[in-house]
């Protein structure tokens, strides 16, 4: 008896490393004034009496608390997503992908392939019979879905809420250069659109680092998704596997035992971070 490869196992391993975002998942838009919706009136705070503030109505805002000022109610259409700033003139309220649960962490898969060339091995001897299970040599494709995996980006969560009263008169004027995002399709009064942050998640900024830096890719928005791809090295590990074979001649045509090495490809995904658009909007 001799040995030939039997195909056992194949060992595949891939991550997905933090990296620029992508999107997923269907989006729809909204028009005109209150894009996007508020939500419900609960959760409002403050007491009779409490103090206004002169953030334009429709202001969105975040907040450490665990409910809304007076004059301001919960902003339901940002619960579970992010905030990106529109770009240009488009409008805001569209929703890319399903809102995330408290503290979850959005996986994904990627399709992957790869070819493994079989070295061939001829035997002393001609075939016999019985040799079933025995792998021919050759090019052999492989396919299959990796494990989910998360983009591992971190994040806060905060309550979003949307002003709802109208400026108080008389109060400390906001300070220029302050950015808000607006529930609407301008910017308000004495704001126009912030230039730098369009199309791009807002991050705060580090120690001692100078601001409106630009990182990343191209800016996203819900026309175009964003999906990114992996690389990487994938093994197929075979078995010995008997052969009969009668004497005089050779036999030929099996692959050789084993552990062979190929480069993965996989398909395009996206993150599957949701987001809302916004118009980001910067006191003159």
């Amino acid at each position: 008896m001799k040995s030939a490869a039997a195909i056992t196992a194949i060992a595949l391993v891939t991550a997905c490393a933090t990296g620029s975002v992508s999107t997923t998942g269907d989006s729809q838009g909204a028009g005109g004034e209150g894009n996007g919706g508020s939500g419900g009136s609960g959760g409002v705070g403050g007491g009779p009496g409490a103090r206004g503030d002169a953030m334009p109505t429709n202001t969105i805002g975040f907040f450490q608390v665990p409910a809304c000022p007076s004059g301001w109610e919960p902003y339901k259409a940002a619960a579970g997503r992010t905030v990106l700033p529109t770009i240009a003139d488009a409008a805001g309220g569209t929703t890319v992908g399903e809102p995330l649960l408290s503290g979850e962490e959005r996986p994904h898969t990627h399709g992957v392939k790869a070819t493994f060339d079989l070295v061939p091995i001829t035997y002393a001897g001609v075939s016999g019979g019985g040799n079933n299970g025995v792998s021919a040599a050759g090019t052999l494709e492989f396919g299959t879905t990796s494990e989910k995996s998360t983009t591992g980006l971190p994040y806060v969560q905060l309550l979003a809420c949307k002003k709802l009263a109208a400026p108080e008169a008389g109060v400390k004027p906001l300070p220029k250069g302050m950015q808000i995002f607006y529930d609407g399709p301008k910017c308000p009064a004495g704001f126009q659109q912030a230039a730098a942050t369009q199309g791009r998640l807002v991050v705060g900024l580090p120690k001692d680092a100078p601001p409106d830096l630009s990182f990343g890719g191209e800016p996203l928005s819900s026309a175009a998704s964003r999906t990114h791809t992996h690389g990487g090295e994938v093994s197929l590990a075979t078995t010995s596997h008997g052969i009969g074979l009668v004497s005089n001649g050779a036999a030929t045509g099996y692959a050789r035992n084993d552990t062979y090495t190929a480069q993965a490809e996989t398909d395009a995904s996206e993150a599957a971070l949701p987001w809302i658009e916004l118009i980001h909007c910067e006191k003159q």
